[in-house]
């Protein structure tokens, strides 16, 4: 496995039936099941040349009889299977919305969710904040000079406490990431420092431009 996805595996907590969706060639189910975090799996994806590639290494793996691997889109193939574990990796956080909004009746069943959006994470901590799920930890990775924020919501009851910070609200918070804040994150440290850097370096350009030659 890649680093983000060790990372994404090392979010999920044991669970019966993991859904991976648009899992690609099916490298993270493969990993949960064989390492015995997930007791079963499927693999989904909505295109059948990747699928393709993930049937052959469950077979490979020899874990065919633990591992489905569904054609379909988001989560609609997976009606009444009662999978407990959902981890979306590597899409946009509008994507993950669209699909975690489109199948309430699936969610119903699912305890823990593990997310890995390539942009737009802010958008998928407020909907879980008023959805229900609570963030149980969430990461920054980096990896081939790429920046990635994981974050593992689970269900919870009441005001999620890890938005509990004072002099921040949550909209902020949902904006920095209140476990990346709250335990300094180094990683998103260093991020949040090269932003700066770069937004100086616009306005330092940008006052040059309005200067009188």
């Amino acid at each position: 496995l890649s680093r983000r996805l060790e990372a994404v595996l090392g979010m999920l907590r044991p669970c019966a039936l993991l859904a991976d969706i648009g899992t690609d060639h099916a490298l993270l189910p493969v990993a949960a099941v064989s390492r015995g975090v997930a007791k079963r799996a499927i693999a989904a994806d909505l295109r059948e040349a990747p699928l393709s590639g993930a049937r052959a290494l469950i077979e490979r793996m020899g874990v065919s009889t633990r591992i489905d691997a569904v054609r379909g889109d988001g989560l609609s193939a997976l009606q009444h299977r009662g999978v407990d574990a959902v981890v979306i990796a590597g899409m946009s956080g509008n994507s993950m919305l669209r699909i975690l909004e489109a199948a309430p009746e699936v969610l119903a069943s699912v305890r823990q969710l593990i997310l890995q959006p390539n942009q737009n994470v802010h958008e998928l901590r407020a909907w879980a904040l008023h959805d229900g799920w609570h963030l149980r930890d969430e990461q920054m990775i980096e990896e081939g000079g790429q920046f990635f924020v994981l974050c593992a919501f689970a269900r919870g009851v009441g005001e999620d406490p890890a938005y509990a910070l004072a002099g921040w609200s949550k909209e902020a918070l949902c904006s920095v990431g209140p476990q990346l804040l709250a335990r300094k994150d180094g990683v998103a440290l260093r991020w949040f420092e090269r932003q700066r850097a770069r937004v100086a370096h616009w306005l330092e350009r940008d006052i040059d431009r309005l200067q009188p030659e």
